[in-house]
């Protein structure tokens, strides 16, 4: 247990207070202290620090590596456990959460100092200050998650995230914090549509969310196959992910797929999120819409011969649990590789992939010239009523 020091501070109008301050557990190596001040005097001052010391030292038993700190441990537990069998995109999505929310209240912890009552109330406060039940509940699944780790190899005996509850019968402090939606009516979404035409890459995958309310991975992840054009309806059989590799390998970032050379990682076909796959009826006009984009497909591969792009996998295209991630690989000359084709609903006229980013410059179109009328834009859009996610 660290030394409590209590120092004396003097302030602009030439009064004084006093500051207890003691070591708690490094993050990165470096040393980090807690520290209050404004006690009128130097006893009361050093009582307070003891009673800060005590709650923070005294809760939790260790088992081993007692020194580290929670923040610490986090990233230890995203790299060897979360990494083992979660996307990356989850991944990301754990990481944001955590070091937006979690860190910042509980980072500086010691691991063993952790309490049900500490974690209860950072609940609580996130409660009272606005945030949604569905964001608490991610909260406490992070929470647990990573103290059962710690269980699980010894860091500590027992997990202080067991029957954490989130408020659900009282009025938060702040009021539940909601993002505003604003929504496209059909004539200004009319002018969306005559804005990026037929002939623009970015027309195909608006009138899919439009008309089926697809998020934006699955829109970019449909294939031909998905299509029944007879019973007028489509399949959500999988989304299309990024993954960043800086280091330029990943069998040349599968052979540049998506191409212009791809940049720093790659496109991989995922399950839909939430595991939510579903069929979806399309109209008379979407359904005319698909064939005739098929049949112009299929006579610019042609044209395009050897010089038209083809996309495939290494393994059939099922998701059974062993399979999470299946890398999008460039076949440029359309020979057999050994892999299996797929056939991408949205491509350009020689073939190779319109990714997911095209939306953004369409976002930003849409802000610029309907900014009056728009608030926020999303991709996710309903029938009739449109907002790009």
């Amino acid at each position: 247990m660290s030394e409590i020091r209590v120092e004396k501070r003097v302030r602009r109008n030439g009064s004084a207070s006093y500051q207890y301050r003691f070591e708690i557990a490094s993050i990165d190596g470096q040393r980090k202290w807690v520290s209050k001040s404004g006690f009128k005097t130097k006893s009361e001052a050093k009582q307070a620090g003891k009673e800060a010391q005590n709650q923070y030292e005294n809760y939790g038993r260790v088992v081993e590596k007692d020194e580290i700190s929670y923040s610490d441990f986090l990233d230890y537990w995203l790299e060897n456990d979360c990494e083992v069998d979660l996307k990356h995109s989850t991944i990301e999505g754990y990481r944001k959460r955590i070091d937006a929310y979690i860190r910042p209240k509980l980072g500086t912890y010691r691991l063993r100092s952790i309490t049900r009552e500490i974690l209860q109330t950072f609940l609580i406060d996130m409660f009272d200050a606005g945030f949604a039940y569905n964001s608490l509940t991610s909260l406490k699944g992070l929470l647990t998650k990573s103290l059962n780790f710690a269980v699980d190899r010894r860091y500590i005996a027992y997990s202080p995230a067991m029957r954490l509850k989130i408020p659900k019968h009282r009025v938060p402090k702040t009021p539940t914090r909601q993002a505003p939606h604003s929504f496209i009516k059909p004539e200004i979404m009319q002018e969306v549509f005559e804005r990026f035409p037929e002939s623009s890459p970015s027309y195909i995958p608006l009138k899919l969310g439009y008309e089926c309310g697809m998020r934006l991975g699955e829109v970019f992840g449909l294939c031909w196959e998905d299509a029944d054009f007879e019973n007028k309806v489509i399949y959500v059989n999988r989304q299309v992910q990024w993954l960043p590799d800086t280091e330029r390998q990943t069998l040349d970032k599968v052979k540049t797929n998506g191409t212009s050379e791809c940049g720093d990682g790659y496109w991989y076909f995922s399950e839909p999120k939430y595991k939510s796959y579903r069929m979806i009826e399309i109209s008379d006009k979407l359904t005319e819409l698909l064939i005739k984009e098929r049949a112009k497909q299929l006579r610019a591969k042609e044209y395009y011969a050897l010089f038209y792009t083809n996309y495939d996998v290494d393994k059939p295209l099922t998701f059974d649990g062993k399979e999470p991630e299946f890398p999008v690989s460039v076949n440029r000359i359309n020979k057999d590789n050994g892999g299996f084709p797929i056939h991408l609903v949205c491509v350009r006229e020689n073939g190779t992939f319109i990714s997911p980013r095209t939306m953004q410059h369409v976002s930003r179109i849409v802000k610029k010239e309907y900014q009056r009328t728009l608030i926020s834009i999303r991709f996710v859009i309903l029938t009739q009523v449109c907002w790009l996610n």
